[in-house]
């Protein structure tokens, strides 16, 4: 008798835009991260398309491209796998009323390196992350990797008083728009200026490299620049609303506040808890430019999600 393990073969969908009337034209780089980790998964046996917002084509180069600028049922895709980016937009909510939650894997810019980095998830990105309320029982805690990782990015303290540190975000960003209590970087700061009232702590700010923001007239505000990593190990505490720099802030410390939702909101019962989340959430994010590389796919948390949703039969 033979037991032999029989992979399935996935028919996967990338969907790239499609029924977002927000600038679709900013998604043509997440159709080249998308076609480059596609190329890998055809190379690993599985059958790959792209449903793609026309004006976000230009870095896919497949043939098996299908153009729409409005969210239809793709009857002769019927895809097992459905890759998204975020999971917020319109385009978004509408393919997962058509197909389903279940069939979703969801993309994001990654945890650390932000910009160079993507993270992939099977419940959503951001506040309805997996990350967020995943079990760490069966996390080994590595505190070698975690080191690792630390020392990868902590950078020697530039303000020797002690301080409050503050991250500012994008106003426009999806996390500000639907998922903060502040709609401003003004309202954020001016709330951290009640919270200090009756404190001398110098309050340290830094905007975002791509919004410039009105901020409140006071003396107490200090506005910084630099890598993040020179500030968020050493602050008394770290004050935002969800953004990836409260991530990080976790990587050193739980010395922070959250004011509104996402991936930082998690609490932990201890430091190994937390060192157990980095290392968890450190190892569902890839590089982008290790996106058409095979064998780093086939080793990745991705593809072992990817091989469950398979339904490996035996015979």
């Amino acid at each position: 008798f033979t037991c032999k393990v029989y992979k399935k073969i996935m028919k996967i969908l990338f969907h790239v835009g499609v029924g977002n009337k927000d600038r679709p034209e900013r998604w043509t780089a997440i159709g080249g991260f998308f076609n480059d980790l596609g190329d890998s998964l055809e190379k690993l046996g599985h059958k790959c398309a792209y449903f793609c917002h026309s004006a976000a084509t230009q870095r896919i180069r497949s043939n098996k491209l299908l153009v729409s600028d409005e969210v239809y049922k793709i009857n002769d895709t019927n895809p097992d796998i459905i890759f998204t980016w975020n999971g917020i937009s319109e385009g978004d909510q509408k393919m997962i009323e058509i197909y389903g939650r279940k069939k979703f894997i969801f993309a994001e810019l990654g945890f650390f390196d932000h910009y160079s980095t993507c993270y992939f998830d099977a419940c959503g990105t951001n506040s309805v992350s997996m990350n967020v309320v995943e079990d760490l029982d069966n996390v080994e805690l590595d505190n070698t990797l975690f080191e690792s990782i630390q020392k990868k990015y902590i950078k020697p303290r530039l303000h020797d008083k002690d301080y409050i540190f503050v991250p500012l975000q994008c106003e426009g960003d999806t996390q500000i728009t639907k998922l903060s209590p502040f709609k401003t970087m003004y309202e954020l700061l001016d709330y951290v200026l009640t919270i200090y009232t009756n404190s001398n702590v110098d309050i340290l700010y830094k905007p975002h490299p791509q919004f410039s923001p009105k901020i409140p007239k006071s003396k107490r505000l200090i506005k910084v620049s630099g890598d993040v990593h020179s500030y968020i190990p050493y602050a008394d505490k770290v004050i935002g609303i969800n953004s990836t720099v409260l991530f990080e802030t976790l990587l050193y410390h739980q010395r922070l506040i959250t004011c509104g939702i996402g991936l930082p909101s998690r609490r932990f019962l201890d430091d190994n808890e937390r060192k157990k989340f980095i290392i968890n959430c450190y190892d569902k994010q890839i590089n982008q430019s290790d996106l058409d590389n095979v064998d780093i796919i086939k080793n990745s948390w991705l593809y072992k999600e990817i091989l469950r949703r398979s339904n490996l039969e035996v015979g």
